[in-house]
């Protein structure tokens, strides 16, 4: 990581702030939990903690984003200088990612393999050994090395991939002969990922029957889940990892999905539903619900 001024913090931060305390700081060179810093780190503390307030007082850190729920005496003010904020964590995020996140220059690793028809941006990354199949992938989306998008998948601006996706494979359709013999179901539909979709490494999404799967704007989706044909996600969910989504449900916006969560198909849920960790879900759950285990209770 570079060296950084207070002036260039300020400049990066990208939230509203107050700044308070000493101001005389030479350098920011790295970023570090705030019980692991030293005097060149920049932290953040949560305003959750019960142990804020000592946290504070004894992080070698010189220069902390906190908010005002800090009691800052004169002590404090005299030896180090704070970024007061609304939202410490939100305002971290913005500045690591500024500062410290890895860039990907725009292009195509030459062990890339990309169909002659596919239509990429100027400025997407495509990482090594990834098949690009005859699609579309918007501004500024990132793709990991190692990962499978076939035909008929479209990628929106700002969309991060990390390795290993497998995105717009043929669902498990079938349909039983007479002879109860399995056929399987051809898949004609496609895949749609919205803008600020993030997918995790070795994820799989499989594209629609007749339709599309759609994932919805700002919607992150972490590591080895799974999401079936036909499945609708609304905008900014949150599904963590080892996710289960069966094929033809439709989820809403803000829905939080815990780890090893496996949801039935052909259900329906809710905007603004949480699910929690390991629960399996077999029936429709309304706008504002939770999902316990395989109880469905009101959000408190």
């Amino acid at each position: 990581m570079d060296k950084f001024t207070l002036e260039d913090l300020k400049q990066n931060l990208l939230v509203d702030f107050d700044f308070r305390g000493n101001a005389d700081i030479d350098f920011v060179d790295n970023v570090k939990s705030i019980s692991e810093a030293n005097e060149h780190s920049v932290v953040w503390c949560s305003p959750d903690r019960e142990d804020k307030q000592e946290l504070v007082e004894k992080t070698k850190a010189h220069l902390i984003i906190c908010d005002d729920s800090i009691q800052f005496t004169d002590a404090l003010l005299k030896e180090k200088g704070f970024f007061v904020v609304k939202n410490p964590k939100l305002a971290f995020t913005r500045l690591l990612r500024n500062i410290a996140s890895e860039n990907f220059e725009p292009g195509i690793h030459q062990t890339a393999t990309i169909h002659p028809e596919a239509e990429i941006a100027d400025s997407v990354y495509v990482g090594p050994n990834s098949y690009i199949g005859k699609c579309t992938i918007g501004e500024n989306s990132i793709l990991h090395g190692n990962n499978f998008v076939y035909d008929g998948t479209s990628i929106g601006n700002g969309v991060v991939i990390e390795a290993g996706a497998i995105l717009g494979a043929e669902g498990f359709g079938l349909a039983k002969t007479d002879e109860g013999a399995w056929e399987r179901f051809p898949h004609i539909g496609g895949l749609e990922i919205h803008d600020r979709v993030e997918i995790g490494a070795g994820t799989t999404i499989d594209r629609g029957t007749l339709d599309n799967t759609i994932i919805g704007e700002g919607t992150k989706i972490s590591k080895s889940a799974h999401i079936s044909h036909n499945v609708r996600i609304g905008k900014n969910c949150l599904i963590t990892g080892c996710v289960a989504i069966s094929g033809s449900t439709t989820i809403g916006d803000n829905v939080w999905i815990s780890p090893n969560a496996t949801i039935l198909n052909k259900l329906t849920i809710g905007n603004n539903v949480f699910i929690s960790m390991g629960a399996t879900v077999t029936q429709d759950i309304k706008d504002n619900f939770q999902a316990l285990g395989r109880k469905i209770l009101p959000k408190t």
